[in-house]
């Protein structure tokens, strides 16, 4: 059930990401809180639940020290994940996504000529690296 949550939760901001380079902060609110409510209730571990929120808020900082160019928004996102996603589907996840935004980025540059400057929305990759890490 956390699975499709998950996708539904990735699903929703990627479009929105993918629209308007912006995401619900108001989704990552409630997808954090009940990450919060469900990691309670199922006793998970405390470095279960610090280690994903904490690499979340490590790239929140990133996107307020960098003045956007890394977004903010991706960092509330990841944080909220690591609310509810275990540690290993979490590093997986964000290894895939990173992976496959690295890759459309060179498919960008070499083969549509935009510059490096080019912002690509993360969410859809984390989406994608959600998908793969949940089928692997």
């Amino acid at each position: 059930m956390k699975e499709l949550y998950t996708v539904l939760f990735l699903a929703a901001n990627s479009w929105l990401d993918f629209r308007s380079r912006e995401i619900s902060l108001v989704l990552a609110g409630i997808y954090g809180i009940s990450g919060i409510m469900y990691s309670i209730f199922t006793g998970r571990p405390i470095g279960d639940i610090l280690i994903p929120a904490g690499i979340g808020m490590m790239f929140l900082a990133a996107g307020f020290l960098s003045r956007g160019t890394v977004g903010v928004g991706d960092g509330w996102i990841l944080a909220a994940l690591g609310m509810l996603l275990s540690t290993e589907i979490y590093v997986q996840m964000l290894c895939m996504g990173l992976f496959f935004a690295a890759g459309w980025s060179g498919v960008l540059l070499a083969v549509f000529g935009k510059s490096r400057k080019t912002e690509i929305p993360l969410v859809p990759f984390l989406l994608a690296g959600y998908i793969g890490a949940v089928l692997l």
